[in-house]
């Protein structure tokens, strides 16, 4: 039993024995590991040491230049003596606080822009300027300046709307001219340019504008002397180019009427000229013999417009056989004439010189005697059309031979009067005359030349109404921002470098040249330092340019152009002195807390290292008796 007793007693000292060894060995352990930390400790203070931060200098208004850390807003806001940088992302796109784009996306103008910062504001020297260049420098009479009279700022397009209303209608019917065909257009149309102008002149007259006209020198005397001086040019004369076919025919019609119209116009025989149109109604030649003569049973009778009521007989009262024409021996030039006329009523125009689709129109309560001598006829359905040249001649040959009748009354009730019908005799026998001296193809290219010229005058007048209406768009403003401003310059460059107030097609700012800079990171020094160091953001500095800049052409003696930010004048880096008072601090709490844990430490291995003696020392003394006993029990039983 006494055995039993010693050598449990001897396990459990053991079991200590072993413990302690291996409190011993952790604690061992846990102060090499105190002496990794001692040195990370002291690693993470170096560091410290050696770290450095990028402080801005600025010039204080005492001239005395100090440091401060480099912000967003450090950077971006004005300082009177500050060189002026930017910050600028991987887009090209300046980074920029909220408060300046606002004020960049409110503004319509660089003036408004430059006012929102508090920047003067001065009458704009380039207004006035701008003024006189439209209208022109001072007046004669007065001295005073042409704009103060001509100029409304409330309503600036005022004289362009009144020119508008004076001539463009008057110009969409010059164009028209200029637009016909050549062979269409006569010397009448040449006299509605004079005409027009005339007018113009008079209604501008009416506003006293000519007046101030030798004093004007811009946009707006251009404009107006361009609409007030048609073209030095001629409407080609009808003479220079006739043909020698058609002068001829015209020469033999006139040498063969002109006993007839002489007769008629006269007044010694009112109805002569019935001889004239009864050979222009369908003669030919081969219907004059040898001698000159028609056969004395030839004769027609035609229907007039207005129905059989009216009918002429070209043999009734010697229309042809009894006329001086025929006495003369001219009845076969007439016959030449006939046959160029009235054989085809769409022959040469012919129709459309004789008979013109002008003239006062006629309706069914019109008098037969206008109705016969209109231009114009009415149709079964009542319509209004144009008559054709033999219908001409029918009708004026009907009036001719019955105009004292009771029935040729007027359209006032009034007796129709052989002065009234001289009228139509005259400009019948000026037409035949005007188509029969047919011209040249050189005579319509000549048209041609003088509708191109024309057309040119009017050209030049819409380039030089958009010249002024140009200017009066692009005025300067009346006031502007004061340049002598010391922040003038600063947020010119910032302007411009936001886009200068470009904008999208729909009207809206363009924002494509900045971006905004989040609030929390405008006053982080480190998020900026990390930004430039890792090349997220970079820099740009407005400097002076004699030549200006490509880029910004509009900002003056300025550019914007890259810049490495160490290489900026008013960076530098030093000592980050609060990380290494921050570091120090925390370097000595982690030496002081390892320096307890060592002396932990040494004190518990001191504590089992006793505890290990005694326990030896017990277990030595627990295993001498064990082996006392077992040799004397040997003993016993031997």
């Amino acid at each position: 039993m006494g055995m039993s007793a010693g050598q449990a007693r001897l396990l459990s000292i053991t079991a200590r024995l072993t413990d302690n060894e291996l409190r011993s060995q952790t604690i061992t352990n846990s102060k090499l590991r105190l002496a990794d930390k001692s040195t990370e400790a002291s690693q993470e203070y170096m560091d410290a040491l050696n770290s450095t931060q990028l402080m801005y200098g600025i010039y204080g208004s005492d001239g005395k230049l100090t440091y401060e850390s480099l912000t967003a807003n450090t950077i971006l806001a004005y300082g009177d003596l500050k060189n002026q940088y930017s910050l600028v992302n991987s887009s090209g796109q300046i980074m920029l606080n909220g408060t300046d784009i606002k004020k960049y996306e409110d503004a319509d103008s660089l003036t408004e822009f430059l006012l929102s910062y508090g920047i003067s504001e001065i009458d704009n020297p380039s207004y006035s300027q701008a003024l006189i260049d439209i209208y022109g420098n001072r007046s004669a009479d007065d001295g005073n300046y042409l704009y103060e009279k001509l100029y409304d700022e409330n309503d600036p397009y005022i004289w362009s709307d009144y020119f508008s209303a004076l001539t463009d209608t008057d110009i969409a019917g010059l164009k028209n001219l200029t637009a016909k065909d050549p062979t269409q257009v006569t010397p009448d149309d040449a006299k509605i340019i004079s005409s027009t102008v005339a007018d113009w002149e008079t209604k501008i007259n009416s506003n006293d504008l000519l007046k101030l006209c030798p004093d004007l020198t811009g946009s707006f005397s251009a404009y107006i002397n361009e609409l007030l001086t048609p073209p030095n040019v001629s409407f080609p004369d009808r003479n220079d180019f006739l043909s020698e076919e058609g002068t001829e025919l015209a020469h033999k019609f006139t040498i063969s009427s002109e006993a007839c119209y002489d007769n008629a116009v006269d007044g010694n025989g009112q109805r002569c000229y019935i001889h004239v149109l009864a050979h222009l109604l369908d003669l030919k030649t081969e219907d004059v013999n040898a001698a000159g003569d028609v056969d004395s049973s030839w004769g027609r009778e035609y229907s007039s417009t207005l129905g059989n009521k009216y009918t002429i007989n070209t043999n009734r009262s010697g229309g042809i056989n009894d006329s001086s024409i025929n006495s003369h021996n001219r009845t076969a030039y007439m016959a030449e004439v006939s046959e160029v006329v009235c054989a085809d009523n769409d022959n040469d125009g012919v129709e459309d010189l004789l008979a013109p689709a002008e003239g006062a129109e006629i309706t069914e309560d019109t008098a037969d005697v206008d109705k016969l001598l209109s231009n114009y006829k009415l149709t079964a359905d009542g319509d209004l059309v144009q008559k054709t040249f033999k219908e001409k001649v029918i009708d004026l040959y009907y009036v001719v031979e019955h105009f004292t009748d009771e029935d040729m009354k007027k359209s006032d009730g009034k007796n129709y009067t052989y002065d009234d019908l001289k009228v139509y005799l005259q400009e019948f026998d000026k037409g035949m005359k005007e188509v029969l001296n047919t011209v040249t193809p050189e005579y319509y290219e000549a048209i041609q030349d003088w509708q191109n010229t024309i057309a040119g005058w009017l050209q030049n007048i819409a380039d030089l109404k958009t010249a002024y209406i140009d200017d009066l768009n692009n005025l300067p403003g009346k006031t502007v921002a004061d340049d002598n401003d010391a922040r003038y310059q600063w947020y010119v460059n910032l302007y411009y470098r936001m886009g200068g107030g470009a904008e999208n097609a729909d009207g809206t700012k363009n924002t494509n040249n900045y971006k905004a800079i989040d609030d929390n990171l405008l006053n982080s020094a480190e998020w900026l330092q990390f930004a430039l160091e890792q090349g997220i953001l970079t820099m740009e500095q407005a400097v002076y340019s004699e030549n200006g800049s490509q880029e910004y052409p509009e900002i003056g003696d300025y550019d914007w152009q890259s810049i490495i930010y160490t290489s900026a004048s008013d960076i530098k880096s030093q000592e980050n002195e609060t990380a290494i008072a921050i570091a120090e601090v925390k370097y000595q709490n982690a030496m002081a807390d390892i320096q307890n844990q060592d002396k932990k430490y040494d004190q518990d291995l001191k504590k089992l290292d006793t505890e290990h003696n005694a326990l030896q020392t017990e277990y030595e003394s627990v295993k001498s008796v064990i082996e006392k006993n077992v040799e004397r029990s040997f003993k016993a039983f031997s």
